[in-house]
Parts: C-alpha cells; structure tokens; sequence
C-alpha cells in the first residue's frame, strides 16, 4: 500500500477516534511501518486484547489499513498501517478540542518517538569529529524566536521546501547513509532560553 502524506480527517467520529492519546501512540508506529496486533503489544507493553480493540476502532474510521496476511504456525498475521504520514482535520473540524487535544498529544508522541531513536540509535551517532559544529554528523538545536505570523509561515514553507529538496536527492548514491529529523514549532507564551527576546 502506498501512504498517502496527508490524510484530511472529515469526521467527528474519525477526530474523536484518533484523539485517543493511545492510538495516537499506536499511529506513531503505524506510521512508521506495518505492525501486527501482536507487535504493537510488545512495543506498548499493553495486552493484545487492548491493541485489538484500538486497531478495530482505527480502521473502522479509515484511519489505517489492513496491508499484508502472513501464516506463521498455523496463525493468520494481521499488519496494519497508516493509511497516510499525517492526519489534519478539516477545517469545519478545527473549532472541536479534540483537533487541538489530538494535535497537542501527536506532538507529545513525536518527541516521545524521537527519544527512543535517540536512545537506540549506535554511539557512532553521537561522535564528534572535528571542533567546527558545520563539520558535525549530527545536529542538536533549540531555537526561540519572536516574529509575525506571516515571517514564521514563510519560513515553514521554507522549512519543508528544503525537506523535499533533500527527499527527492539521487536514490542511486552509494554513499548514502539513514539521518532522523524531527521537527516542530508552536506559539509559546514564555521565551525560556532568552529572555531578552525582541
């Protein structure tokens, strides 16, 4: 199956069904990959009866999709995935708390995913060669800003113009080699790293 990269949630059936903090959790993974009930037990640490359930309500709203059968041992495997990268609501939706609880909690399981690539990623990851941070494989960066809509709206465009620009890199070179990115950006009250922010 093809993920599409942005699926518009129509429904307020299908907003309440992913603005359950769990299965925002499980369409982390589902993003990802395809999973079977089973591995989204053991990667959540939750029992399979409960992930079924979750994974019912799920594709009964369209959210993911049966993609792959497999029989091991006499059992019918069941994967499931995503049936896009990112969900928004429309916009008669976007008045509904659950659009911003649902977006709020993503966030959460983004930076909560991004962790666990962290901690799993090999120590290689995290040498430092060389004393000029240009030269460094790796890249660590919180930044606050103060300016208008309309300046952070173009750099977002920006933003994820340099992201296609780098998916749509020759696939042929030999030389590639598999970097995570994570990003994300929102209106805080606050500044907490500079407080002298204009």
């Amino acid at each position: 199956m093809e993920q599409k990269s942005i699926s518009i949630i129509e429904t307020y059936d299908q907003l309440k069904a992913i603005s359950d903090p769990l299965r925002t959790k499980m369409l982390i993974y589902l993003v990802e990959q395809p999973h079977t009930g089973h591995m989204l037990a053991k990667e959540l640490n939750l029992s399979r009866a409960k992930i079924l359930y979750h994974l019912r309500e799920l594709e009964k709203h369209r959210i993911i999709k049966l993609v792959k059968k497999e029989e091991r041992g006499g059992n019918i495997l069941k994967y499931y995935q995503a049936v896009a990268r990112g969900f928004i609501p429309a916009d008669h939706l976007l008045s509904y708390v659950e659009s911003k609880e649902a977006t709020r909690q993503s966030f959460l399981e983004v930076i909560d995913r991004a962790k666990t690539r962290v901690l799993t990623a090999p120590d290689e990851s995290f040498e430092l060669n060389s004393s000029n941070v240009e030269e460094w494989l790796n890249m660590s960066i919180q930044k606050e800003f103060s300016l208008s809509k309309e300046k952070f709206l173009e750099f977002t465009r920006q933003y994820r113009n340099l992201l296609d620009s780098l998916l749509a890199d020759d696939f042929d070179d030999k030389d590639k080699q598999l970097y995570y990115i994570m990003t994300i950006a929102f209106k805080v009250e606050e500044p907490l790293f500079n407080k002298n922010i204009k």
